[in-house]
């Protein structure tokens, strides 16, 4: 969960404004962006100094710089493993970017992952009341409380954003959603497809899934090939390709869409896409490809024991 939750963490506080000179203090913002870059290269405790630094620079006056600095500084104190101190610092946040809902969503986030999760759900109620049309923050709720071994309370979410008063084409593409994770089939096609009536892209991907769950391979491709070209592509539709072409027997084509996928700059699913490509070079009698792509998920993940029975067997061919 910790991995997980860290992706989201980064993924949030990156979509931040940023700042060039004006009113603002330039070494405040020239600090703010070592740490940045500290923070990328894994120098959590550096970055946190530096965002320190930079928020010491600050003209006593609470700016949108700073609330920018200190959401940067929650990411670096989390993956840093300070819980508590990333929580204080979504505390001070939410005292001056009260109307943000993501605040509230990451430090219940943090609370969740201690095991705090009375604290968790009042914060994810805050974030939801805040922006209630906000289909994917009752998906990231769920998704968080699920990993976690909250399931239930995590439903309940799904269940609030299917009762929103919404008949938008954008609504119907998240309740379709939705309904296929909740494994309602009937309810998830239907929404679905209005949205892709509607030129909504990202719903083909998830028609495509359904199509693909119930061995209609043609149907998922079509869709995924026109999802793939669009300018909304992401990993999960590349791995999905992949793993259509690895049951037609196309290895060649499976392992050239697991590549595009890990090329991307957002990868959401990285997991998938290296162990799609070991199989596919398995497949292909790649062996010492497959070793070294296998080497190098299991350097990010050890846990995985099946991957570590598999690398055993690589090494013997």
């Amino acid at each position: 969960m910790r991995k997980r939750f860290i992706t989201l963490l980064l993924t949030l506080t990156m979509a931040t404004a940023l700042f060039g000179c004006g009113k603002y203090n330039q070494s405040e913002i020239d600090l703010r962006d070592q740490g940045i870059q500290a923070l990328d290269a894994g120098n959590y405790d550096d970055a946190i100094d530096l965002f320190n630094q930079a928020l010491g620079k600050s003209i006593g006056k609470v700016t949108d710089l700073e609330i920018d600095i200190n959401y940067y500084k929650a990411a670096a104190q989390f993956k840093a493993g300070q819980f508590k101190e990333a929580a204080k610092t979504y505390t001070y946040l939410i005292r001056y970017d009260k109307d943000n809902y993501e605040a509230y969503f990451l430090r219940g986030s943090i609370y969740a992952d201690e095991g705090e999760i009375g604290e968790a759900i009042t914060d994810y109620d805050s974030a939801v009341s805040i922006d209630p049309k906000n289909y994917m923050l009752y998906i990231q709720i769920y998704d968080n409380l699920k990993a976690l071994g909250y399931t239930d309370q995590g439903l309940a979410y799904l269940n609030d954003a299917l009762e929103i008063k919404d008949k938008s084409a954008n609504a119907k593409y998240y309740k379709g959603r939705i309904y296929y994770m909740l494994g309602q089939t009937s309810e998830a096609t239907s929404n679905l497809q209005a949205a892709v009536d509607k030129d909504v892209i990202e719903a083909k991907l998830y028609l495509a899934k359904l199509y693909q769950d119930s061995g209609d391979y043609d149907k998922a491709q079509v869709l995924l090939k026109e999802y793939a070209e669009s300018d909304e592509v992401t990993s999960d539709a590349m791995a999905a390709l992949g793993d259509i072409e690895m049951t037609n027997g196309n290895y060649e084509n499976a392992l050239s869409y697991y590549d595009a996928g890990l090329s991307l700059d957002s990868i959401d699913n990285m997991p998938n896409l290296l162990k799609g490509k070991v199989t596919a070079l398995e497949k292909l009698d790649r062996y010492s490809e497959a070793k070294e792509v296998l080497t190098q998920y299991l350097e990010t993940y050890p846990e995985d024991e099946d991957a570590a029975k598999e690398l055993t067997f690589l090494q013997t061919r």
